[in-house]
């Protein structure tokens, strides 16, 4: 009989990838506070401060996120970020967490990098059980807060039963993080009995860094932006600090869900932003990091070389389709999930017919769907639809992560782009498709912030309102006025009819009774009218139409 592993082998296993229990360090400690810590990183530690001082004895808090993304460095980080031996990180000081967990409170394993991956699932189960079994009753102190991170949980391949178990596993004052590949993977709130855990956060996806904390980084845009300024702008999204908070004023207002403040509010708020908070410098160094954005793809990397840079991003996209996403959904041909993320490279928000992706690829209709819905699970490849639901046999295509935009578009395409700096090569075309790419992604999760249904599109007679979030009826269409493609977009927000929209119930076919109401259109440009600029101002009455005119870099920043 093939032999696995004893306990033994898995307890030892476990020691190994948890040096800090006798040596108070380890390589991969190091090598993880060596990075720049992104704003998750920042989130998660927050959050579970926030949660341990107000006496929380148990949580589950799950993150998924892509192959290669980032969260076996966040997992490290927040270990050291614990640790009362390390000095990281140099911000959140003043949490209560920050360098006070004893090194023996904490257990980290990497279950893909482990010796489950050579067990049957049920088995793994049982080896995971006697190693938490070990650590608190052998290795953790009597009492105290526990913390246990299992990263990679898909390689354990839970059901609800066996998520279930792995609940039964954890027990009063410990903190349990989860990573995975997908949402569905590190989901316990459903679990029975759930009542053992006192708290859920997540699961949390982690994506390619927006914009704003791309900024914040001060890495990798080419631009110098000084410390008070990052400060800044964490200051202007948040509540919690000091001063005001015109982006945290402006997602508020959008979403149309405070008395205090309405859209109206809301966009006068985006031209005092624009005008009054940021000067004429700082306007120019945003504007100059936003194109840059579009190379980076908000990625950190531990190299600068852009060919390993490039290989890295690339392979790591390939293993987790090919490998991760074809696993989960037990697809046979993963490569038709290689294909449709090429389609979508080469297409960058065109619209689609199904009928056409389903003869390309050489499957059935139905075939497509599940395709693209393992890919919108893991957030690789989204679809957008029709406002008004009358073209539902189409469909929009685009990357959430522009750097992939490069790797799987053709050379002749994406000609000047290889790089992760700007070249002499002017490349007006791809720059476009870049920034359409990007402004989907960001529209995205200014839906997720402000409550929207989702991001939806709309042909008029002129051409494309490319993103339109909806509320209860409270419509913000957003046009993309981007050079080459700067043409008709006022005649276009001008032909845009909120009434057109038409959307079902959750639970049924029906359609939603809803009024339609767009007050303003907005505008994303990379060149603001000169009436805009003299009047400081970004709003234009245009013929009873209240035009929002929104620079580029001004819509991803409030994203």
């Amino acid at each position: 009989m093939l032999g696995t592993g004893s306990a033994e082998e898995f307890i030892n296993d476990a020691e190994h990838h948890n040096q800090w229990w006798s040596d108070s360090t380890s390589p991969e400690l190091s090598q993880a506070t060596d990075l720049t810590p992104r704003s998750d990183f920042h989130r998660v530690l927050k959050t579970t401060n926030s949660h341990y001082t107000d006496g929380v004895e148990s949580l589950v808090y799950a993150i998924h996120g892509q192959t290669g993304i980032g969260k076996t460095t966040l997992l490290h980080q927040l270990v050291a970020a614990l640790l009362n031996t390390t000095d990281f990180p140099q911000q959140n000081q003043d949490l209560e967490l920050t360098s006070a967990i004893e090194p023996r409170q904490i257990l980290y394993i990497p279950l893909e990098d482990s010796l489950y991956q050579l067990e049957r699932t049920s088995d793994a189960i049982k080896r995971l059980n006697q190693v938490i079994d070990y650590f608190q009753t052998h290795v953790a102190p009597r009492h105290g807060q526990k913390f246990i991170l299992l990263d990679d949980v898909q390689a354990l391949d839970l059901d609800e039963d066996r998520k279930a178990e792995l609940v039964d596993l954890i027990d009063e004052n410990t903190y349990l993080f989860l990573t995975g590949i997908v949402e569905s993977q590190v989901d316990l709130s459903t679990v029975e009995p759930a009542g053992a855990i006192e708290e859920y956060e997540g699961p949390w996806p982690i994506l390619p860094m927006k914009f704003i904390d791309t900024v914040q980084t001060g890495e990798g845009l080419g631009v110098d932006f000084n410390e008070e300024f990052r400060n800044r702008l964490e200051q202007y999204q948040s509540t919690d600090l000091e001063g005001p908070s015109p982006i945290k004023t402006i997602r508020t207002g959008l979403a149309g869900q405070s008395s205090e403040t309405s859209l109206d509010t809301a966009v006068e708020t985006l031209s005092e932003l624009c005008f009054s908070v940021f000067d004429a410098d700082d306007r120019n160094n945003l504007h100059d990091a936003a194109r840059a954005y579009l190379r980076t793809g908000g990625t950190l990397h531990q190299t600068d070389d852009p060919s390993i840079r490039n290989e890295l991003s690339k392979s790591h996209y390939l293993l987790f389709l090919y490998k991760e996403l074809a696993k989960y959904r037990s697809i046979q041909q993963p490569e038709n999930l290689h294909r449709l993320s090429a389609i979508a490279a080469t297409n960058a928000g065109e619209e689609l017919q199904y009928t056409d992706l389903a003869d390309q690829i050489g499957v059935d209709r139905r075939t497509v769907d599940s395709y693209l819905d393992v890919l919108d699970e893991g957030i690789a490849v989204t679809e957008s639809h029709d406002y008004s639901l009358r073209r539902y046999r189409r469909t929009r295509l685009y990357l959430r992560n522009p750097r992939h935009l490069v790797l799987l578009s053709q050379r002749q395409e994406h000609y000047g782009f290889e790089n992760y700096e700007q070249q002499d090569t002017l490349n007006h075309e791809f720059e476009y498709k870049l920034a359409r790419t990007v402004a989907f992604d960001h529209a995205k999760r200014l839906a997720f912030n402000i409550g929207a249904y989702d991001v939806e599109y709309t042909e008029t007679e002129s051409g494309l309102v490319d993103y339109i979030l909806h509320h209860n009826g409270s419509v913000l269409p957003f046009i993309l006025s981007y050079h080459p493609y700067t043409d008709d977009a006022e005649t276009i927000a001008k032909e845009f009819d909120p009434e057109a929209g038409q959307h079902t119930k959750s639970d049924s076919e029906d359609l939603r009774d809803l009024d339609y109401e767009a007050p303003y259109r907005f505008i994303i440009t990379d060149s603001l009218p000169k009436e805009v600029r003299k009047d400081e101002s970004l709003v234009i009455e245009n013929d009873e139409t209240s035009i929002c005119y929104l620079p580029f870099w001004l819509f991803l920043l409030i994203c």
